[in-house]
């Protein structure tokens, strides 16, 4: 926790400079947040606690390419106790892609990528199972003007805590509305798992409905979430799975 809040401290300070020219095929950013539980894909990764989380980006559009190229790296505190107390208390992303449209202007956008989740410190000792794990994902989505959807799906060929084959599909929804720049989001997903026993919870659904509102560099979410996975199934009767509020403050730079 100290490591992560010394890095998203240190992105604050190097991004505060210009890092790129105007005309420049270059772009770099930074990003920072604060959440008062992470979930990914609906499950909690902190334990229902709160987290800090920060990332930067690097991104090309020039001549060069006929679409764009993006990477980076991302960072969230967690709380795995549920699993392991004294296990990892960090998740690293690393992530690079390709992102355009099928014809210019015609606003159906792609993007294509990888993405490798790494937790120092999951695999030590005889006999643990590594968390970490690699994804390869891909998505399409359209702006209507009015709204915005977007379909995608990921794939990894040993998931976490190593349990085989798993595959994410999920559409998204996003309307802004009439009333103080606030927009409306809704999400809903499917995750499949090869290995369900060594994952510790059967397949499931997941879905999310919130509000977010974007304020000069920072965006404010408020969320619902929640997964139907029941509470005797999520891990043998954890709270992980279920239904939850969670606000969020982030920052770009």
């Amino acid at each position: 926790m100290k490591q992560l809040s010394k890095i998203l401290i240190a992105s604050v300070i190097i991004v505060s400079a210009p890092m790129t020219q105007a005309d420049s095929p270059h772009e770099f950013s930074a990003n920072v947040a604060l959440t008062t539980d992470y979930r990914f894909r609906g499950l909690s990764q902190t334990n229902e606690d709160p987290a800090i989380q920060g990332g930067f980006d690097y991104g090309y559009s020039g001549d060069a390419l006929p679409v764009s190229f993006y990477a980076g790296v991302w960072a969230s505190s967690l709380d795995f106790d549920v699993v392991d107390p004294d296990d990892a208390d960090l998740e690293i992303d690393f992530y690079g892609g390709f992102t355009g449209e099928f014809a210019v202007g015609n606003g159906l956008a792609w993007d294509i990528g990888g993405l490798y989740y790494y937790y120092p410190g999951s695999d030590t000792g005889p006999g643990a199972a590594a968390y970490d794990y690699a994804e390869a994902y891909g998505s399409l989505g359209y702006d209507f003007g009015s709204f915005d959807v977007k379909a995608g799906l990921a794939y990894s060929p040993d998931y976490f805590f190593e349990s085989d084959d798993a595959l994410y599909v999920y559409g998204d929804v996003g309307i802004p509305l009439p009333l103080g720049g606030l927009k409306l989001a809704g999400h809903a997903g499917h995750q499949d798992i090869d290995d369900n026993t060594q994952f510790g919870i059967p397949d499931y659904w997941d879905w999310k409905v919130g509000l977010s509102k974007d304020w000069k560099m920072f965006s404010f979410d408020l969320s619902y979430i929640d997964t139907d996975v029941s509470k005797s199934d999520c891990l043998g009767g954890d709270n992980i799975c279920d239904s939850t509020a969670v606000f969020t403050v982030s920052a770009s730079f």
